[in-house]
């Protein structure tokens, strides 16, 4: 268990030594020095995820009106440049996630 640990600690090392980590947490710092942004952003992603989540709408029509009402900060360049590292970020992390599940196999057969 010590050695899994401590590759655990050497992947996160890695990770935080990313160049897709980096941006993510530069372009964050922008953007958080305007409080304004960044609550109009999060507000934002709240409510696209909110739309995402729920089967009862129609998801393109919501998601352009969501863009439209919120199109002074999406069109800022900073917050362009963040939303588009995030999702370098974060598609990082779903591949090693995908990796790590596709080779560690737990038995769930109990849930059939």
């Amino acid at each position: 268990m010590n050695n899994v640990m401590e590759q655990t600690e050497k992947l996160i090392e890695a990770i935080h030594s990313s160049n897709e980590y980096a941006q993510y947490q530069m372009l964050q710092n922008t953007i958080t020095k305007d409080g304004n942004v960044y609550a109009r952003l999060n507000d934002f992603r709240k409510r696209n995820l909110q739309i995402q989540i729920n089967s009862q709408v129609d998801v393109i029509s919501e998601s352009a009106n969501l863009s439209r009402e919120y199109a002074d900060v999406l069109n800022r360049p900073e917050v362009k440049d963040f939303i588009a590292a995030e999702q370098r970020y974060i598609k990082m992390l779903r591949k090693i996630n995908r990796k790590l599940d596709a080779e560690m196999h737990v038995n769930i057969d109990f849930l059939e």
